[in-house]
């Protein structure tokens, strides 16, 4: 219940809840005659959705995110690749098979690195989170069925952790995990870059040895300028949304002892 509650909480402080909260109390201060305050901040809700929305502002976000680590071509000996869930789309009316979403890439790159024998084994982590709608299995089910039906990798190095609904749960488990087996905790973790350096800080701080493999990137490097960059798209603003997500969930999981 924390976990789904915690999800509404957060939605004020997006760049569209924050819109949302500057435009009501605009309205709330001019029909209590304050036309001042009122129109103050109706234009700082328009100034706002403009910034989160158009290049500079989301490109920057996401950037000092997906900076902290690069991709790599190699990787150091390790016990197993981990794949955190969250690029699928499992099979419901009227989808014929399992999907993959815009972080589909996860999956794309984990299949890679095993079908490379990049690690002995794949571990996939993640429960059900979806807490509008009814799904039957986890997503990491769903991962798996697309990884080993549609990508060829071998079902037999594959392992399944199915409780998993938050990152800090993702490492928790899979470090439960690899000390079940008496496995040593070291690991080529998976994951959108966007979404990286908060996993790298979880998993080190349950004690596992890391060799990040981002994926997914939403900006390029260096950076290509576009004047059409100038102009509001709803693909900025969910840039911007997601690199709020997780500046928000690194700086609740230091307030919490996580990192």
């Amino acid at each position: 219940m924390l976990t789904i509650l915690s999800k509404f909480i957060v939605l004020p402080f997006y760049p569209v809840g924050l819109v949302l909260v500057f435009l009501l109390c605009g309205v709330v201060a001019i029909v209590f005659r304050k036309q001042k305050l009122g129109i103050s901040l109706t234009i700082s809700a328009g100034v706002l959705l403009y910034l989160f929305s158009s290049g500079p502002v989301p490109d920057f976000l996401v950037r000092s995110l997906e900076k902290r680590y690069l991709p790599s071509a190699a990787f150091p000996p390790a016990t197993a690749i981990v794949l955190l869930s969250g690029g699928e789309v499992a099979k419901m009316p009227p989808r014929l098979y399992d999907e993959i979403n815009a972080a589909g890439d996860r999956i794309l790159y984990a299949a890679r690195l095993a079908r490379q024998h990049a690690a002995p084994r794949l571990i996939i982590t993640g429960g059900n989170i979806d807490c509008l709608r009814s799904i039957k299995g986890s997503q990491a089910e769903a991962s798996y069925r697309i990884c080993t039906e549609q990508l060829g990798v071998d079902s037999s190095c594959i392992m399944l952790e199915n409780r998993a609904r938050t990152t800090y749960e993702n490492g928790l488990f899979t470090k439960q995990l690899l000390d079940s087996l008496k496995l040593p905790p070291a690991i080529i973790l998976v994951t959108s870059a966007i979404h990286m350096p908060r996993s790298v800080a979880i998993f080190k701080k349950l004690g596992m040895t890391v060799y990040p493999a981002p994926t997914d990137y939403l900006t390029d490097d260096p950076p290509q300028f576009k004047i059409i960059g100038l102009f509001p798209t709803s693909g900025a603003l969910d840039n911007s949304s997601n690199a709020l997500h997780e500046i928000y969930g690194i700086i609740a999981y230091k307030l919490l002892g996580r990192l």
